[in-house]
């Protein structure tokens, strides 16, 4: 069952927050802050500007910026079989609703494990902290994916971005159920880098990979565990333009061909970063 939260807020993540802070500002106790946003963070140390945490408000107190009594919001856990539509429907709300308050850009797309907020009873605040911000145009607005680096459909989402896989948080968006040698295209235009297993990038886990620097934004985007490219190291190319072809190779689950599938991560960051600190979800970034 999700957990309920008298008192409760939303603040989204701004560019330099730490979970103490955050805490310190709202007057609540770390373990606390923690407890609330179970399941959303692996590593508490590793938050992402952008994430919206529910501020847990004291039974029967007030405090600073806290919700009007009665109005709460609730952490729920997706499952197996859940939809948007069909969360609207037990909750008495609309999927607008949900999408706004989680900010989902696309309602179609959730994920098995992915900790989505029900709306209260009334709309929640969204609460603000005195911290140095980076511009959102900095972060978002100078990069545009006009299309899917695969064909959507016939190829399908099988993780989501931040997709709680047990010891670890998808870093990415992984693409399959399209035949070995399916070509991929450049969702935006770029620089291309390519890495196979043994350059030391990466640790081999992205097998045959190609990096797309996309000049005068902050971001690198990352496309994994091909066949083959026949791409080279500092090639443009145009949005739409093929890069490579889907594979196996690298860390795939299972192994060999059952396991391919495309791996599709944007990171601020040329090199492989773990933090989420350097790592954006690309569907966010795809034009609508």
């Amino acid at each position: 069952m999700p957990l309920e939260f008298a008192n409760a807020l939303i603040y989204t993540v701004q560019a330099g927050d730490t979970l103490t802070a955050i805490a310190n500002a709202h007057g609540v106790s770390l373990d606390a802050l923690v407890a609330a946003n179970a399941g959303i963070f692996g590593d508490p140390s590793l938050i992402q500007p952008g994430w919206e945490l529910v501020i847990p408000g004291e039974l029967g107190g007030t405090r600073r910026g806290a919700a009007p009594a009665g109005t709460g919001v609730a952490a729920y856990t997706v499952e197996a079989g859940d939809s948007l539509a069909g969360l609207a429907g037990r909750w008495g709300t609309t999927v607008e609703s949900i999408a706004e308050l989680n900010g989902i850009t696309n309602p179609s797309l959730i994920f098995v494990g992915q900790r989505i907020r029900r709306p209260g009873d009334a709309a929640v605040p969204h609460a603000t902290v005195a911290v140095a911000a980076q511009p959102e145009a900095d972060v978002r607005g100078r990069l545009e994916f006009v299309r899917w680096p695969l064909d959507v459909p016939p190829a399908v989402v099988t993780g989501g971005y931040r997709q709680d896989y047990g010891n670890y948080l998808h870093r990415g968006i992984d693409l399959g159920g399209v035949p070995v040698g399916t070509p991929v295209f450049a969702p935006a235009a770029g620089i291309i880098a390519v890495h196979r297993p043994g350059d030391g990038w990466g640790n081999g886990s992205f097998g045959v990979n190609v990096v797309i620097d996309h000049p005068g934004t902050p971001w690198w985007s990352i496309y994994a565990h091909m066949l083959e490219t026949t791409r080279t190291n500092g090639e443009s190319v145009a949005a739409g333009d093929i890069i490579g072809a889907v594979g196996f190779t690298g860390f795939v689950v299972p192994e060999g061909p059952a396991g391919a599938h495309l791996h599709w991560q944007l990171s601020a960051h040329s090199g492989f970063p773990q933090g989420f600190e350097y790592i954006a979800n690309p569907l966010d970034f795809l034009a609508t």
